[in-house]
């Protein structure tokens, strides 16, 4: 079972304070590059805490609890060319293929390590995110817009791609209003007869295995199990950026066999497009074949990730590298 657990509404919880890293800026910034050299691009991944660059190091808090966070700038970490799947163009071909929709870019992140004993007493827990704004908004000419009004919910991530590739566009804004409570009844029925596996001229009807990846809507991952496989400038022995489809599997309490990766969680390296892909494909073709008939071409981030907190890659150096 998953459990749901929301915050009391009002109720704030203060964890620490810490300090935020500055931006990779280049010249100014030079420690985050390779050589040290403001004019170079951003450094690879690191297996140590003492490898870190040293923005990254002294922006690593410990909070109690035995909780640790870090704040600051990162690579975007999710590669896929996104660009061919929204326009359901699943030769991924073209005169710029293959390309990273992501390739580039940087983001802000809030990375936490917590404890497992923390995150309750189920065997499987899950995690969702939603993006709220205030109601009303009054845009001005020569001042900064200012808001007003409840916060309103208007967006909510669980699983990569299922509101964005599998619900209806009728449905859309009402998931992104809604909680995972509701998944079962609002949107299981785009997970059960997904249209993508229509488009691949797959079986798309009656598809439980899909619903079972995608409903309730939820980053799950199984707390049974032992470590998971990383992904870094060397990648671990047997790890697999297609996850279990790759043969990348790990063995709960239960001793059932579970995926080394996503969707029993996300991890930094999993190819989380190719991964969806492949399970919509089922067992119409061999996996191999299915390999070859829906893979799009991306199959490594543009920077190796961290072995080590925060995990997520060094930002890339604002000074010259442009989005791909």
């Amino acid at each position: 079972k998953v459990d749901y657990r929301k915050h009391k509404k009002g109720k704030k919880t203060f964890l620490g304070t810490g300090r935020v890293p500055a931006n990779n800026q280049g010249l100014v910034t030079a420690l985050y590059n390779q050589d040290n050299n403001g004019e170079n691009r951003a450094k690879p991944g690191v297996d140590k805490f003492t490898d870190l660059d040293v923005f990254t190091r002294q922006a690593i808090f410990q909070l109690p609890q035995d909780y640790v966070v870090f704040a600051g700038q990162r690579d975007d970490g999710f590669y896929a060319d996104i660009q061919s799947i929204f326009d359901l163009d699943f030769s991924f071909s073209g005169p710029n293929k293959p390309f990273d929709s992501q390739g580039g870019f940087n983001v802000h992140t809030i990375a936490f390590n917590i404890p497992v004993h923390e995150l309750g007493d189920s065997d499987v827990v899950g995690v969702w995110a939603t993006t709220s704004r205030q109601r009303k908004t009054i845009l001005r000419t020569h001042k900064e817009d200012k808001s007003f009004g409840k916060w309103v919910q208007v967006g909510r991530q669980g699983n990569p791609l299922f509101n964005e590739a599998l619900v209806f566009l009728a449905d859309k804004d009402l998931y992104n209003r809604t909680s995972p409570e509701v998944d079962k009844h609002l949107f299981k029925t785009y997970a059960l007869n997904p249209q993508l596996a229509a488009v691949l001229g797959l079986d798309s009807t009656d598809r439980e295995d899909i619903a079972g990846i995608f409903i309730p809507d939820l980053i799950r991952v199984d707390v049974t199990t032992g470590p998971a496989r990383l992904a870094g400038t060397v990648d671990d022995k047997d790890f697999s950026r297609l996850s279990v489809f790759g043969d990348d599997t790990l063995i709960n309490a239960n001793g059932d066999t579970v995926a080394g990766g996503f969707p029993n969680g996300r991890r930094f390296g999993d190819d989380v497009v190719d991964i969806a892909l492949l399970a919509l494909v089922g067992g119409a073709l061999p996996l191999e074949d299915a390999k070859a008939a829906v893979d799009d071409g991306v199959q490594q981030n543009d920077i190796s990730f961290n072995k080590v907190f925060p995990y997520a890659a060094t930002p890339h150096n604002g000074r010259n590298h442009a989005h791909h």
